[in-house]
Formats: structure tokens, sequence, C-alpha cells
């Protein structure tokens, strides 16, 4: 059975408070958008205040850590050893694609660090999130999926990452996820995946941030249920960009 989707407060919808909020949290990344997280926080104001508190404490880690820089070196060196050296592709993206990946490719990293701060370093690995078989996984139903439904599943199935959500608004996204894809669907993703979580978890212990329950504590608001899936979920997109990223004939 396929988990409910989570919900999400948008940008357009947020009410004044929560928009003072989603304020905060693009100052704080330097960001344009307000990612997924905080959106799905959102449905819980207490702990959405609890991301807000925590974001500055967790943005000057990353600094002093250099962890933004160190975890895209990080998946770059993994994906080269995997490729052998060489590019999985060569198709070129166009500046819109490309803005918006570099945007994510900065973002997510303080993101993965906020998620592990609120959630825990305790924290399973969702099961199913872009594994060999997640990204072959047939529709569960007859009908053939769209390019949408296929992507969210690939990833849990419990929410359409940002990243896509914005590829799919600008273009069809198709290549870019057929890159993607086939990364993943050679098994490579967890083992890449697993160093991204333990560099971040890493940071964390030595910036005095890391507890096995998180800020939030157990057990997790009921307004945001599959709350867990974000540690996966960010750490699978920070190599998802970095695959995007050099994959590309341009890429910087």
């Amino acid at each position: 059975m396929t988990p409910a989707p989570m919900q999400r407060v948008t940008e357009s919808a947020a009410s004044s408070s929560t928009a003072r909020a989603y304020d905060l949290i693009r100052s704080e990344l330097g960001s344009g958008f307000v990612p997924s997280i905080y959106q799905v926080l959102a449905a819980c104001p207490p702990a959405l205040d609890a991301a807000v508190e925590v974001l500055p404490r967790v943005v000057a880690v990353a600094r002093d850590a250099d962890f933004p820089a160190r975890v895209c070196a990080l998946v770059a060196t993994e994906l080269a050893a995997v490729d052998g050296g060489e590019l999985r592709g060569t198709r070129a993206l166009d500046d819109a694609s490309r803005d918006v990946i570099l945007g994510y490719r900065s973002a997510n990293p303080l993101n993965l660090l906020l998620a592990l701060a609120l959630l825990g370093t305790g924290v399973p690995e969702w099961p199913g999130v872009m594994t060999a078989v997640s990204v072959s996984a047939p529709a569960p139903t007859d009908a053939n999926p769209s390019l949408e439904d296929e992507i969210t599943l690939a990833h849990g199935g419990v929410l359409l990452p940002g990243l896509w959500r914005d590829l799919l608004s600008i273009s069809s996204a198709s290549d870019p996820w057929s890159e993607v894809r086939a990364f993943a669907a050679d098994g490579s993703m967890p083992s890449v995946r697993a160093q991204v979580r333990a560099l971040a978890e890493q940071v964390l212990h030595e910036g005095h941030l890391a507890t096995a329950d998180g800020i939030l504590g157990r057990p997790l608001p009921l307004e945001v249920p599959h709350l867990t899936w974000f540690p996966t979920g960010i750490a699978t997109m920070i190599v998802e960009a970095e695959v995007l990223v050099s994959s590309s004939p341009t890429s910087q």
C-alpha cells in the first residue's frame, strides 16, 4: 500500500505568520525559494518555529565546517570512482534548469543538517528511496504513470522532491530524470548517500548539535507524518544534484 503523500504549505498559500517564517528561512539559506522540509513543517507551527529557531545555528555550524563544499566534493569524488573517472552523459542543461539545480545544490546541504538537528541522528533510512529496485518498480495500477508520479514513487512515494517539482515546472525534466535514474539503477545510490549522511552527522557532532532524538524529540508531531523521510530524501537529492551537474558538459 502506497503511503499518503505529505502535505505542504506552499509559499503562495502561507498565512502572514508562516510567510514571515519563510522570509527568515530564505534569508538564512541565501535562497530564492523555501525548500520542501519547511513547507511540510508549516503544517505544525511549533515544529516550524523550532526549525526557524535552530536554523541560524545550523548555518553557522555548516559555515565553520565548510560543509556545503565538503559534501559536494565528497559526492563528486564518489561519482568519479563509480564512473571510472568518466561522465555518465553529455546532455547539456538549459540555463533555467541549471539555475534550479545549483540552487538546490547550495541549499540542500544546509537542509540536511537542519533535518538531522530536528529529527536526530538515529533516524533510520527511509525504504525505497532511489534504490535499484524502486527506480524500476512498476506503477501500482495498470495506468501509465506520469513522469511526476514516476519520480515520486522512486523517491519513496510520499513527496515529489522540490528539485524535481521545479524542473517539471519549467520543462519536461525527462532528460535530467533519465540521467539520475540511470545512476540509481546500478545500485550506487545507497552507498554514496550513506557517506553524505555520515559526513553531515560528523559535522553536527563537532558543532554540538547532534542528538539521537533531535530537537523535536519522539514521538514526532502527528501533523507531519512521514517527516523522517527527510534525512534520506535530502541526502539523496544532494547526490542527484551532483549527478546532474557533473554529467553536464558545461558543469561548474
